[in-house]
């Protein structure tokens, strides 16, 4: 079901009883991200702060957030019934992803309602939270769509950044040269031209999913097909982008490689759980003009999240990093795959497959790491059996614990890789993204499929593994569900 805009959106989570209007004045320093935080943890309703401490007069007073936050919104997003198994979200995310629907241009849309230039641009007048008690600052880019185009292509990428308040016209980012914006802006810096942006802030929840997944086609068009129906777009004010009619704010502006220009930035409560990117200077964006509905509603949200401690993106991104994933299999033609699952952090990726011959688990390694979606995903990479269900932790275990033998090779390294920034597990020298672009990784392939250097033995009927010693026969089967009730259960 195509949901026109952020407010069609919300309208349809109040209908639902899923949208809780908080009218208490909350303050933006940090109180906005606790409350998210532990309604978030619940999985509980979408929110909408009405009455936020010095934002009763600016020119926007409204703040949304959450509203991806549980599996039930997932599903009416996508048009799914809402007891659908992650299993089959995942299928329905790929199926998506494999046929674009391209955007429509129109002339106008309610994103032009008002535009401001110049000395009057002034970002506190949007009610930005400090999220979380260590982040360096105002954290404006965190549920945002940032929109840039290959200078050379012309292929427009929207992509999720983070990105914090320097002053009342610039925003410190983090830029990492693996990513969409990253990959054209080493396409600006080597013709030493700055890089025109524009930071969506409020659209329908597509644009929001597709910009914080690894999709391989360009992201109006992966939007338009979750929705089944095309994006809207209008021109920019002050460049050349494209940016959705029925947003609610839009920042325009641009990047510039001339370390002049940095601005602190950081650190950040991010993905893995722990706060990442220390405060150093970093790539900026400056910002020249502001579009925005009358009424605006800001958007934005949490990201990190550790066990018991969530966030609405868990609800959704294991589904749709998995689905890229499977996507990315099926374009390198790596057969016989069944499943993919990430799980709540993207490090560690499971694959189900049939197997067809020896080293089919590592040809599935090098397709996912050779791909744009190794950059932050499959650093831990487990591939299994058909017979192993990978949604099942007791059955994951169950293959490593007896499938898995490092003496024979099932244990697989793959140093110096670009792997995620954020991962503190890395010493923090390494993960320098302004000195190197991204950050290291050594990768570790788990092929806990049956290794076929075993030979079948004659005791187990020509199989190379033992049979099943917890399995009931057939005959046993029939006669316990002919007598169950006469057991007394």
């Amino acid at each position: 079901m195509a949901y026109q805009d952020l407010r069609e959106w919300m309208k349809f989570l109040d209908e639902q009883g899923d949208l809780k209007r908080i009218q208490a004045e909350v303050d933006w320093d940090e109180e906005i991200g606790a409350i998210t935080r532990e309604i978030s943890s619940r999985y509980g309703p979408a929110l909408l702060f009405e009455n936020i401490k010095d934002h009763r007069h600016t020119t926007c007073s409204r703040l949304f957030t959450n509203g991806t936050g549980s599996k039930k919104r997932v599903c009416w997003i996508l048009g799914l019934p809402e007891e659908t198994h992650y299993r089959d979200i995942v299928v329905a995310f790929k199926d998506r992803f494999s046929h674009p629907v391209p955007p429509k241009k129109v002339d106008w849309g309610p994103v032009k309602e008002n535009i401001i230039k110049g000395k009057d641009i002034d970002l506190y007048q949007f009610p930005v939270p400090k999220w979380n008690p260590l982040d360096g600052g105002r954290y404006i880019m965190t549920s945002a769509s940032v929109v840039t185009m290959d200078p050379e292509t012309g292929i427009v990428n929207a992509g999720t950044y983070r990105g914090m308040i320097s002053t009342k016209n610039t925003i410190g980012v983090l830029l990492a040269t693996t990513q969409g914006w990253g990959k054209h802006f080493v396409k600006y810096r080597r013709e030493g031209r700055v890089m025109p942006v524009a930071v969506v802030l409020g659209s329908d929840p597509t644009l929001f999913i597709v910009a914080s997944s690894p999709v391989s086609y360009p992201e109006y068009e992966m939007a338009g097909s979750l929705r089944q129906a095309p994006v809207e777009l209008v021109k920019c004010e002050t460049n050349d982008l494209w940016v959705p009619a029925g947003a609610e704010i839009v920042l325009e502006g641009w990047v510039s490689p001339d370390p002049k220009t940095f601005e602190m930035e950081g650190p950040f409560s991010e993905y893995p759980g722990y706060y990442g990117g220390k405060r150093t200077p970093k790539h900026t964006v400056r910002v020249e003009c502001i579009s925005h509905r009358n009424n605006p509603i800001f958007t934005g949200c949490l990201t990190g999240s550790s066990p018991g401690r969530t966030n609405e993106v868990t609800s959704w991104s294991p589904a749709s990093f998995s689905a890229v994933a499977w996507h990315q299999l099926e374009l390198s033609a790596v057969p016989n795959v069944l499943g993919v699952w990430r799980g709540m952090w993207p490090e560690v990726l499971r694959v189900q497959i049939r197997k067809a011959y020896r080293g089919h688990a590592q040809q599935v390694a090098n397709a996912l790491w050779g791909a744009s979606i190794g950059n932050y995903a499959a650093k831990h990479l487990i591939v299994v059996d058909e017979d192993i269900d990978i949604f099942d932790g007791e059955a994951i275990e169950w293959a490593l614990a007896y499938r898995v033998n490092a003496a024979m090779g099932d244990i697989s390294f793959f140093p110096g890789t670009p792997g995620s920034m954020l991962d503190p597990s890395v010493p923090i020298e390494e993960r320098n993204s302004v000195k190197y672009g991204h950050g290291k990784w050594t990768r570790v392939l788990i092929d806990a499929t049956i290794n076929w250097e075993l030979e079948p033995q004659e005791q187990y009927g020509g199989e190379r593994y033992p049979p099943v010693g917890t399995a009931i026969s057939p005959k046993m089967e029939e006669t316990l569900k002919r007598r169950w009730k006469e057991y007394g259960f």
